[in-house]
């Protein structure tokens, strides 16, 4: 986590401020940005408005967060239309800001009722989850996108007996867990629970920040283990041999 700095409006740091509980500042507007933002159709929107009151604005971001930015900076010069970080992040601000506005209560640590529990994934599972989820905002992205965004799909994969298991603890608000057993209650099916929802709730979430087939990428990291275990008790000469086998059969 860095400290980074931003040109925005006069008085727009303020109004985002006085919306969201101190502590919670900097996480709510990493997961909006993360999880929720978009570019507008009109692009020319980065290139309006009075800088020249602007006044720099600190916040801290992870490396996902950055990212994100960057290519949307990165998106907005693709078509032709000037764009910076400070440009974008005005804009991410100020949707942001007339959301909450939207909401009668500002937004606080206090009014969440927190609650830890254990859930089982295939392992390599929670490996990719960080590669798009910073560990610390893994908690309040995975419960954003259940209140807001999650509908089961087709819950044949995450149905499967697990080969490897794996644990990842979990702290959400309780409405969050009370949505999916919800879900359990509406689709009615037997071996459907709130476990195997929120696998499923994981496989959409990487799908959508990693804009590929999550399954695939869980399955590339297990065989990437697998190869290590192979690598560790055996050597890199049978490694070898193990795999040019395996691409012999594949070739047949």
């Amino acid at each position: 986590m860095k400290q980074v700095m931003f040109s925005l409006f006069a008085g727009q740091e303020e109004r985002y401020r006085s919306l969201v509980e101190d502590s919670m500042q900097a996480k709510v507007l990493r997961n909006y940005l993360l999880n929720e933002y978009t570019l507008p159709e009109d692009l020319t929107i980065f290139s309006k408005g009075d800088t020249k009151n602007t006044k720099n604005g600190k916040f801290y971001f992870d490396d996902f967060t950055n990212e994100k930015l960057n290519s949307c900076v990165a998106a907005v010069k693709e078509k032709g239309y000037k764009a910076n970080r400070s440009s974008v992040m005005r804009h991410v601000i100020e949707e942001l800001i007339q959301k909450l506005e939207g909401q009668s209560k500002k937004v606080s640590p206090a009014e969440r009722q927190v609650k830890k529990i254990d859930v089982y994934f295939e392992r390599g599972t929670r490996a990719v989850l960080e590669r798009y989820v910073n560990f610390r905002d893994r908690n309040a992205t995975l419960e954003r996108f259940i209140l807001e965004e999650y509908e089961p799909k087709d819950l044949n994969y995450v149905m499967d007996k697990l080969r490897e298991p794996e644990q990842m603890k979990v702290g959400m608000d309780i409405k969050a867990y009370e949505k999916l057993d919800s879900l359990v209650e509406k689709i009615n099916k037997d071996g459907v629970n709130r476990t195997i929802l929120f696998r499923d709730v994981v496989i959409q979430l990487v799908s959508k920040l990693s804009k590929s087939d999550a399954r695939e990428l869980i399955a590339e990291k297990r065989l990437e283990y697998s190869l290590d275990d192979v690598l560790e008790v055996s050597g890199p000469e049978r490694l070898t041999e193990v795999l040019e086998s395996y691409i012999v059969k594949l070739k047949e």
